[in-house]
């Protein structure tokens, strides 16, 4: 598989695991309509989710992982 493919479901898997979790969260605390809930964990899950991209260097493609909690870029 190729590691932009890789990128890209790496990205929609980690933001639909936060996405469920914070719309179940949401929902138990604030008693909203389904859209705001939805919007509400869309928007905090996109924050949140750690992001991968791939990046040609020497002509070889790195799969590399950011995330809002550390500085660094780890190489997956």
């Amino acid at each position: 598989m190729k590691p932009k493919t890789k990128a890209l479901i790496f990205n929609l898997i980690a933001f639909a695991i936060l996405f469920l979790i914070f719309r179940i969260a949401v929902g138990y605390v604030l008693k909203l309509e389904t859209f705001w809930l939805a919007l509400i964990a869309a928007v905090i899950a996109s924050i949140l989710a750690p992001k991968f991209i791939v990046v040609e260097e020497n002509g070889k493609e790195k799969l590399l992982m950011k995330t809002v909690f550390s500085k660094d870029i780890r190489e997956l």
